[in-house]
């Protein structure tokens, strides 16, 4: 794109030099006493000027106005163009939903982490997260990293738990986003502080939270919309939307629904039985469906199913790091992934080559193309291969 607007620019100049070259000539033939005595000179120019009158005509027919073939100094992967569903004027890049304005397509967003403890159960708010990172903690218990834009209304958000260095390298995919957790290991502490993160750690802003006096600490502490609203306008002014030339979006488009090999059941488990969920497809709504010891995971704010319209495996290596049990994981690099949509499984590869860059979900064909997604709530389950998953 940027090579064809340089080519059109280039032309639009060397039609305008010649034109210049005529007039010039043309001047000289008036202006010269030597050019009078003689009649080349007006068949130059008359040729001249008639080359020049051809040319503009011709330019005007086929060529590029110079406002429209400006040249642009922001380099624009066109490989990585965001496809949207065709009913779309205006899509949310986080997630691919039809969003009313183009505004609305870039809001700024809240990271929180949320534990998934069977003793914090159950949960706030979970619900109404647009993209959810599921991923080990210690012990292997799931703990989960939900972005919700700042808009979303929601009264309670939990229990809110700490932060870990891994949650981070998805957290910088998402450039401003303002981060909230309780503490945190030493290595996260030092690495928010080192990656220079919007951070709004409980400790030290508990006025953004509360907590539950119904529920034992630490499985107690809640955040909202309001809350975080009102850090964002003492802390953030009114936050900064994502910014598109930094963040790239995924792919999305609208799915048939699925109508012969369909994976119908995917079980993801994590440490035994109670940190084991189920991924049920509704054949009705194309939606997958949590659930837990056979029933339906439902959110206790909203009392909504907790549901995936895209539900992404990726596969990463971990390691224990220490006495307490704190993982490693490698979240940058490469490895493979499986992206349920609609009943569809596609089996494909996830690619990350920095912290601050996005991860991409690519398939297996030769050409490497990214994976589409169907839009709406993105669910990815990051796990090493020796913890268990199932489809059926």
């Amino acid at each position: 794109m940027r090579e064809n607007n340089i080519k059109k620019r280039s032309t639009y100049v060397d039609l305008f030099s010649c034109s210049k070259i005529c007039y010039d000539c043309f001047i000289m033939i008036y202006f010269k006493q030597w050019f009078q005595k003689t009649n080349l000179p007006y068949i130059i120019a008359g040729a001249c000027v008639f080359l020049g009158i051809l040319l503009l005509v011709l330019f005007s027919i086929f060529g590029e106005h110079p406002s429209d073939s400006r040249v642009d100094d922001t380099v624009v992967d066109t490989s990585e163009e965001v496809s949207a569903p065709a009913s779309c004027t205006y899509m949310r890049h986080l997630d691919g939903v039809c969003v009313d304005s183009m505004t609305a397509q870039d809001p700024v967003l809240i990271g929180i982490m949320i534990e998934n403890h069977y003793d914090a159960r159950p949960l706030s708010g979970l619900s109404r997260a647009s993209v959810v990172y599921e991923a080990p903690v210690e012990a292997n218990f799931n703990r989960f990293f939900a972005l919700f834009p700042v808009d979303t209304d929601i009264q309670k958000v939990g229990p809110v738990r700490s932060a870990r260095p891994y949650y981070l390298d998805w957290l910088s995919e998402y450039p401003g986003t303002m981060y909230m957790h309780v503490g945190g290991s030493p290595d996260a502490l030092d690495k928010i502080a080192q990656y220079g993160l919007f951070d709004m750690n409980e400790f030290y802003h508990g006025w953004y939270y509360w907590r539950d006096t119904a529920r034992y600490a630490p499985h107690n502490a809640y955040t909202s919309q309001k809350l975080w609203s009102a850090a964002l306008k003492d802390y953030g002014g009114t936050g900064d939307p994502v910014d598109t030339n930094v963040f790239r979006a995924w792919k999305f488009r609208s799915w048939d629904a699925c109508e012969e090999q369909c994976v119908y059941e995917i079980t993801t488990t994590f440490a035994g039985k109670t940190y084991e969920a189920t991924w049920q497809l509704n054949t009705s709504t194309e939606q997958y469906e949590r659930y837990e010891f056979d029933e339906p995971v439902i959110d206790a704010e909203t009392k909504e199913h907790i549901i995936a319209d895209t539900l992404i495996v990726q596969y990463v290596d971990t390691t224990v790091l220490d006495g307490v049990g704190r993982l490693g994981m490698d979240t940058i690099g490469s490895g493979e992934a499986i992206v349920f949509r609609n009943g569809f499984k596609v089996e494909g590869q996830w690619r990350k080559v920095s912290r601050t860059e996005r991860t991409k979900f690519y398939d297996f064909d030769e050409e490497g193309h990214q994976i589409e997604l169907n839009a709406g709530k993105i669910w990815i389950v990051v796990m090493n291969r020796s913890d268990g998953i199932s489809f059926k």
